[in-house]
């Protein structure tokens, strides 16, 4: 197998050159290829994360439409923390059947990093397994990162998360039932139950797409309810455009493009509606005017 390393909190454009890469090694020794990664997510064992960008059901989805054909995931534990570069290179040889390795030049492995590519380079040319470090890819000047990632997926610059994902930041979850006053205002919202770990964007109102079929408009908002005090914590729900029928139940996957607003207070029920007449059409304007063109892979998310 041509495998390449990484944590893998999601994939983005830099780990899909490294995909390309490990593809063409594959082919030329008639290998097969995939990526190694590790479960838990390093970041969540040692607590340095409290969330991450992709649940694994997310990650999955990622990896067909990237057309990674497998994804060997090592369990991450505190013997495997504690492994010095050498014990995690006999590990993952025991391990993983590597015939090559792709990573990028900043890849580190071992008890605190100790490890880095030119090491690695050693043991797989001792060990007589192909070996290619790949130059790290940047966006606007610094190198695409999951923690940038994270940074503009918490700032609610969905635009920049996309550019720099390669698609839009995304969750999938299933639809709940809530209070109902969507519904009761003529908005019908789909509520969702977002896990735990999953990192939300900013509070406050976005345009977003969502694969029914087809891709359609919507408008999710993010956040607490300031106008009404009988919903306490934050609540993911999306008002789906053009759609008719039930969706409790069902799990969703809605695709960020732009934060329309922040999150606000209104004086009464009718201010807030509307106000959301508003966002729904400035959502569908979002929609129709920049989906198509700068998203052109979108059919490959459909399902």
């Amino acid at each position: 197998m041509i495998a390449v390393l990484g944590a893998f909190d999601g994939f983005h454009r830099g780990h899909a050159l490294l995909f390309q890469h490990a593809e063409a090694m594959a082919a030329e020794k008639n290998s097969s290829w995939g990526a190694v990664t590790f479960g838990p997510h390093p970041g969540l064992f040692m607590k340095t994360l409290s969330s991450t960008l992709f649940t694994s059901r997310e990650r999955e989805r990622i990896r067909r439409f990237l057309g990674v054909p497998q994804v060997v995931s090592l369990r991450f534990d505190e013997e495997l923390l504690h492994f010095s570069p050498e014990l995690f290179w006999e590990f993952l040889r025991r391990e993983v059947a590597v015939e090559g390795i792709v990573v990028g030049q900043d890849f580190r492995f071992g008890h605190r990093r100790a490890g880095d590519v030119a090491l690695l380079a050693r043991y797989c040319r001792e060990a007589g397994v192909e070996f290619l470090g790949i130059d790290v890819l940047e966006h606007l000047g610094k190198k695409i990162s999951s923690s940038d990632i994270r940074e503009r997926v918490e700032a609610g610059q969905c635009e920049l998360a996309a550019e720099e994902l390669g698609y839009p930041y995304f969750i999938s979850a299933e639809v709940v039932h809530g209070v109902g006053r969507g519904r009761r205002m003529g908005f019908p919202t789909a509520n969702l139950s977002v896990d735990p770990q999953k990192l939300l964007p900013a509070d406050g109102v976005y345009a977003v797409a969502v694969p029914e079929g087809e891709w359609k408009a919507g408008a999710l908002s993010i956040g607490g309810n300031p106008t009404f005090s009988d919903v306490s914590g934050v609540q993911a729900e999306v008002f789906l455009l053009d759609h008719e029928g039930d969706l409790y139940g069902r799990e969703l996957s809605v695709f960020f493009l732009s934060r329309l607003r922040p999150q606000c207070r209104f004086k009464d029920a009718g201010e807030l509606t509307a106000q959301i007449d508003a966002d729904v059409l400035q959502a569908r304007r979002v929609f129709t005017q920049s989906f198509e063109s700068r998203f052109p892979w979108h059919d490959g998310f459909l399902e």
